[in-house]
C-alpha cells in the first residue's frame, strides 16, 4: 500500500469525519481549561487539576479494561450478532467493575488528598466519570465495530457540545463545584440517551459459545494495566509536585504549561482510531499490512511533528496568555513537553496501539512499566 492508497483508505473509512470530531472534542477540552483559568481562582484550578490527575491514573482501568477486550475480540469476529452479544456482555460486566472502582476511590479519597485538602470534594464528584466515560467509550467502540463511523462522530459531538455548554453555565453560576459537576454528569447523560436511542440495554445473551470468558477478561485486564502504567507518565509528575511542594499555584502553572503540547496527542490517537479495527482484523493473517501501515503513518506524522515544534516555539507566549497573564511564567516547560509529545506521536502511540490490536498486550505492559520507572 503506497501513501496515496493509504490516504484514500483513511478517507473511505470516514477518517476525516472522525478526525474532525476529535479535533472538536480536543478544542472543546482546551476551552474547558480556558473557562476554568479565567473564571476560577488559580488555587481552585490547581486543586481541581490535582483531583483530575488522580483519576487520570485510573481512567485506563475503567470497567477493568473490558472495553478494550470488546475492541479486540469484536474486530476479529465476522458476525454482527456476536458483536452485539459481546457489547451487551461487556456493558453489564464493565458497569459492575466501574462501580467497584468508584467505591474504591471514595474510600481512599481522604488519604490521597491530605496535602491538597480542597481537592477532596472535587475528587468525589469527578469520580462519577468512572461510570460515564466507560459507557461513552463502549458505545463508540461498538460503533466502530459495526463500521458506523458516522455514529461514532455523532456520539462524540453530542457529548462534547453538551459538556461545553454545561461547563460554561454551571461555572458562571456555581463556580468550581459547578465546573466539576458538569464534567462528571455530561458523559452519563449522553450514555443514557444513546443507550435508549439505540436500544442497547436489554439483557445480554449468553456468550459461552462465542468467547472464552477468561481469555476475554484477561486481555482487558492486561491492556488496562498497561494503560494505567502508561498514564503514570502524565499523572506521576502532578501527584509528586502536589505532595512535595504542597502549592496549588505552582501545580496550576505546571498543568497549564503541558495542556497545549499534550493536546497534539489527540491527532495521532484519532488517526489510529479510524484504522484500529482493520489492524486487529489483519493481524491474524496479514502482518505485511501492519508494517506498511506504520511506514505510511511515519511519512505523514514526521512532517506534522516538525510543524508542531515550530508552532510551539514561535507562539508559546501568546498561547499561555490565553489562560490569563498570571500563567505566563512558564520557564521553558512548554518546550520540554513539546519534544516529549513528538516522541509519543511517532513511537509510543502508534506502536502501542498496533501491539494491542495484534493481541501483544504483555509486551505493551512491559514497555509501559519500563517507561514508568524511568519517569519516576
Amino acid at each position: 500500500m503506497n501513501l496515496k492508497q493509504f490516504i484514500q483508505d483513511f478517507k473511505k473509512r470516514k477518517g476525516f469525519s472522525i478526525l474532525l470530531s476529535s479535533v472538536y472534542e480536543k478544542l472543546a477540552g482546551f476551552l474547558f481549561v480556558i473557562i476554568a483559568t479565567n473564571l476560577l481562582s488559580k488555587s481552585d484550578f490547581g486543586s481541581i487539576s490535582y483531583a483530575n490527575s488522580l483519576l487520570d491514573f485510573l481512567f485506563p482501568f475503567i470497567g477493568f479494561g473490558i472495553h478494550q477486550s470488546l475492541l479486540r475480540f469484536g474486530a476479529i469476529s465476522n458476525s454482527q450478532l456476536k458483536k452485539r452479544q459481546l457489547f451487551q456482555y461487556s456493558f453489564y460486566k464493565g458497569l459492575k467493575y466501574s462501580l467497584l472502582m468508584l467505591v474504591f476511590v471514595i474510600v481512599v479519597a481522604p488519604l490521597v488528598t491530605k496535602n491538597i485538602e480542597k481537592s477532596l470534594t472535587y475528587l468525589l464528584i469527578l469520580s462519577l466519570q468512572l461510570l460515564g466515560l466507560f459507557g461513552y467509550e463502549l458505545i463508540r467502540i461498538y460503533a466502530q465495530l459495526l463500521n458506523l463511523n458516522n455514529l461514532f462522530v455523532k456520539v462524540t459531538v453530542f457529548k462534547t457540545s453538551l459538556q461545553l455548554v454545561f461547563i460554561f453555565l454551571t461555572t458562571i453560576f456555581f463556580g468550581p463545584i459547578g465546573y466539576v459537576i458538569a464534567i462528571s454528569l455530561s458523559p452519563i447523560l449522553i450514555v443514557i440517551y444513546f443507550n435508549y436511542y439505540l436500544k442497547l440495554s436489554k439483557k445480554y445473551d449468553s456468550t459461552n459459545e462465542i468467547i472464552n470468558r477468561k481469555q476475554f477478561l484477561q486481555y482487558g485486564m492486561y491492556t488496562s494495566f498497561s494503560g494505567v502504567i502508561s498514564q503514570l507518565m502524565y499523572a506521576t509528575d502532578i501527584i509528586l509536585i502536589a505532595n512535595i511542594l504542597k502549592d496549588e499555584l505552582q501545580l496550576a502553572q505546571y498543568k497549564v504549561s503541558n495542556i497545549v503540547p499534550f493536546s497534539f496527542l489527540f491527532i495521532a490517537v484519532a488517526f489510529l482510531k479510524t484504522h484500529i479495527v482493520n489492524i486487529a482484523h489483519h493481524s491474524v493473517e496479514n502482518k505485511e499490512y501492519i508494517k506498511n501501515y506504520y511506514i505510511n503513518y511515519l511519512k505523514i506524522f514526521s512532517v506534522l511533528s516538525v510543524i508542531i515544534v515550530l508552532f510551539s516555539m514561535l507562539f508559546y507566549q501568546p498561547i499561555l496568555f490565553i489562560f490569563g497573564k498570571h500563567y505566563t511564567n512558564d520557564f521553558g516547560l512548554m518546550h520540554i513537553f513539546t519534544f516529549g509529545v513528538i516522541g509519543a506521536i511517532l513511537l509510543r502511540i502508534p506502536l502501542g496501539n498496533i501491539l494491542a490490536a495484534m493481541g501483544w498486550v504483555k509486551v505493551n505492559t512491559v514497555n509501559s512499566l519500563i517507561i514508568a520507572v524511568l519517569n519516576l
